[in-house]
């Protein structure tokens, strides 16, 4: 998980920060390194900043090898050749600043914890709003942060807790009723053991797996099913929300115990947008959810209605997100499908780039429209989600000037009206256009004024009804709240009212 604080850079997707991966197998001869860098590879999608893993070492100490930059880079083969073990872990960072002194170790994961009482790794997916109430209750105790992250306290929180308890299960159940948030995280003991754990609302995505040879038997945890198939492993289920798994290399995979909660509140943006298509969620497909959300959106689509219309018109996807959403719609509307927009995939990160000007140099240099396909057309674009809306605006730009007749813009998520308190980089309010613009023109009329300001001839959303039946589950088992204001953690809400009160303070 990135550090606390907030950035001035600014964004027009929203970021996931961070995959987990781990691997523990029977045949303590064996060295998992190389595994453990297909599994991280195959999500490199959930975090580009910084790669690392942590590897069970003959007579059970751990060795931790993490650096700035992607997994093929850092992991290379020099360095997995030095690293032997039959049991480790791995995470994939996405910082959310470029900060120097975020681009230290400290800041990257897993995180070693080794003092003179225990010894473990941590690998952490998401972000523990309450973590600021817990660090200062080990402050009173004594204990001595080295960073600013909900990372080191929950790794701070698990070690003291061990000076009292008695065995891992028990330790992982004492820390997980005092974490209050969104949270996959991987535990590598001393003793070969790794734990995965998963909220009591299963906020993050986690999946166990398992690969058979003649010669061994290897156990995976993986952030996504992605991880698993990519070694040609076979899924077994997803860990369940709350739920405290022992992956042994000497006793496989059980179940140390489940918390129950009374509602579940899995990401719907793993669906719209983090998730690999190849991945299956929670038993659902993240490849078919996309499809039918392009379906949803043709079906209620007025412009649709006009025969005259659909003869020069094509449906063009934002790569790379927007291509089963796009397929889906053109499916449904009997329209061509039309890879309209080239992207380059050697520019990196255009996103965060400091400066309007270059925010604006940067689409351009990453997003080409091939003017043969879309000149003379009525062209509808399909992208899954608009933040801030400044990249759509220039997109439409760029599509316009190429000789397009018209614009229309389909977005697969419904508005994005509200922070995100969870674990995922959306910024505040005021910087979301459609939080933005529904406090200025009010309900009725926000979303036409979005279009205004984009620039499309037309602009229409997911409804949050047909984003949940294109899921396939309820609205009690899926967390909504930068769609809906309504936050499922209790310390997220007082969060929320603390910030109103200081602001009705200053005014």
């Amino acid at each position: 998980m990135a550090p606390k604080h907030k950035t001035s850079l600014k964004r027009d997707k929203p970021l996931e920060q961070c995959a987990v991966f781990g691997i523990a197998c029977n045949d303590i001869t064996y060295s998992v390194s190389k595994l453990l860098y297909s599994g991280l590879i195959s999500q490199q999608h959930r975090g580009q900043e910084s790669t690392g893993i942590s590897i069970l070492k003959t007579g059970g100490r751990i060795f931790t090898y993490k650096k700035k930059g992607l997994v093929s880079t850092v992991l290379n083969d020099k360095v997995l050749s030095k690293l032997w073990g039959n049991v480790g872990i791995g995470h994939n960072r996405y910082a959310t600043t470029g900060a120097q002194e975020f681009e230290s170790p400290d800041y990257m994961q897993p995180f070693h914890f080794n003092n003179n009482e225990i010894e473990f790794s941590l690998a952490f997916n998401g972000t523990i709003p309450n973590y600021t109430e817990i660090k200062q209750n080990l402050e009173e105790k004594g204990r001595i942060f080295v960073t600013n992250t909900d990372t080191e306290v929950i790794a701070q929180l698990i070690a003291s807790i061990a000076l009292r308890t008695e065995g891992w299960p028990n330790i992982l159940k004492t820390a997980s009723s005092s974490l209050d948030g969104s949270y996959s995280l991987l535990i590598l003991t001393a003793e070969g053991d790794i734990y995965a754990i998963r909220d009591p609302l299963g906020f993050k995505p986690l999946c166990i797996g398992e690969l058979k040879t003649e010669e061994r038997h290897h156990y995976i945890v993986s952030s996504e099913s992605c991880g698993i198939d990519v070694l040609g492993g076979k899924i077994i289920r997803d860990v369940e929300p709350g739920e405290i798994l022992h992956l042994s290399h000497q006793k496989g995979i059980h179940s140390e115990m489940v918390l129950k909660s009374e509602r579940t509140a899995l990401c719907q943006f793993e669906f719209v947008y983090f998730s690999r298509p190849d991945s299956i969620i929670d038993g659902v497909s993240v490849a078919q959810t996309r499809l039918q959300l392009g379906i949803n959106l043709a079906k209620n689509d007025p412009l649709l209605d006009d025969p005259k219309f659909k003869e020069n018109t094509i449906v063009v996807p934002v790569p790379d997100s927007g291509r089963s959403v796009a397929v889906g719609y053109a499916q449904e509307a009997k329209l061509p499908y039309v890879e309209g927009l080239m992207k380059n995939r050697y520019v990196w990160r255009t996103f965060i780039m400091p400066g309007q000007k270059n925010r604006e140099a940067a689409v351009k240099e990453k997003l080409n429209p091939i003017k043969a396909f879309v000149k003379g057309k009525n062209v509808i674009i399909l992208d899954d989600s608009i933040v801030r809306g400044t990249t759509t605006e220039k997109i439409i730009n760029l599509i316009r000037e190429a000789g397009a007749i018209t614009v229309n813009v389909r977005i697969s998520c419904p508005p994005v009206i509200r922070p995100c308190y969870m674990g995922i980089d959306f910024p505040t309010t005021s910087e979301l256009i459609a939080g933005r613009f529904k406090n200025l023109y009010g309900e009725e009329n926000y979303i036409e004024e979005i279009r205004k300001k984009i620039g499309a001839d037309s602009l229409r959303y997911q409804t949050i009804d047909d984003l949940v039946s294109a899921i396939g589950k309820s609205k009690n088992q899926l967390c909504m709240a930068c769609l809906t204001g309504e936050y499922p953690l209790k310390s997220v809400n007082k969060i929320i009212e603390m910030e109103r009160a200081i602001s009705s303070d200053r005014n």
